[in-house]
């Protein structure tokens, strides 16, 4: 049976980008999962809408990798094109160090060793990060199921509560003009004119 040689590093790369581990790929795909949901429950053009996302998906510290930050450059070049300025919006930031520690280059291999931390410590700091960005991850559905079902309008639901209600409105009008053709007809009024303003023959 012949064994796969694939480059285990091939299953790092997330959205065209190539991750250096598999846990930063799965944050990656976190934030993919993120920026799929919020295109499809914020379906917003209006630029206010637009910088209200942009604002909570930062202030809430939504995205973790690259390609979280690249989506929220892209809602940045919309409101700056839409007419906002550089003072008016909020920077992005990036929440890992571009520089490596020198510290860690310097030492001998002997001495690296005993700067590592037990497994114990390494496993649970490689699980707890997926554990907080899963919960993260559920707050934000829950989030969006609690605006979903609000009564009040908001930019996900507005659409639905005005075609309710209007389907309500009609519904009763269509009701009332049937109660009172009942009446007509009941009375003996004979009237050849509809209640949409055209006469019928």
């Amino acid at each position: 049976m012949a064994t796969d040689k694939k480059d285990p590093k091939s299953n790092y790369i997330v959205g065209g980008y190539e991750f250096m581990s598999e846990i930063d790929a799965q944050k990656a795909e976190m934030d993919l999962s993120k920026i799929k949901l919020l295109q499809a429950r914020a379906k917003v053009s209006r630029p206010s809408d637009i910088k209200a996302v942009y604002e909570k998906a930062i202030e809430n510290k939504i995205f973790k990798t690259p390609i979280g930050w690249n989506y929220l450059s892209g809602l940045r070049e919309k409101l700056l094109e839409s007419g906002y300025t550089e003072d008016d919006l909020i920077p992005i930031p990036l929440n890992v160090s571009m520089t490596r520690h020198s510290a860690m280059e310097n030492l001998t291999v002997k001495q690296r060793i005993k700067v590592e931390k037990p497994k114990e410590k390494l496993e649970f700091g490689r699980i707890f990060p997926i554990v907080l960005d899963v919960v993260l991850f559920i707050l934000v559905i829950v989030m969006f199921v609690i605006t979903m079902n609000s009564d009040s309008d908001n930019i996900l639901n507005y659409k639905t509560n005005v075609t309710n209600r209007y389907s309500a409105w009609d519904e009763e009008l269509t009701e009332r003009e049937k109660a009172v053709r009942e009446a007509e007809k009941r009375l003996g009024i004979q009237d050849s004119s509809s209640y949409d303003g055209n006469t019928t023959d």
